[in-house]
């Protein structure tokens, strides 16, 4: 871990970043982003949301 730790550059190179920015969209790009973004902040939203509405069923209904 510390040897990966030291290898990340401490200044950015905004020359690269502009670079990497230019590049144009691999063929499966689009859609490998949009299913992590669907991963990583839909289906959190979802289950809170469902565990929210459960608690809450719970307290006015009862058990």
């Amino acid at each position: 871990m510390r040897k990966a730790w030291k290898k990340i550059p401490k200044e950015i190179d905004y020359e690269k970043e502009e670079q990497l920015q230019q590049e144009p969209l691999e063929k499966g790009d689009l859609p490998a982003m949009l299913l992590a973004g669907i991963i990583s902040i839909f289906l959190p939203v979802v289950l809170i949301l469902i565990l929210l509405i459960g608690i809450c069923y719970l307290l006015f209904v009862g058990l």
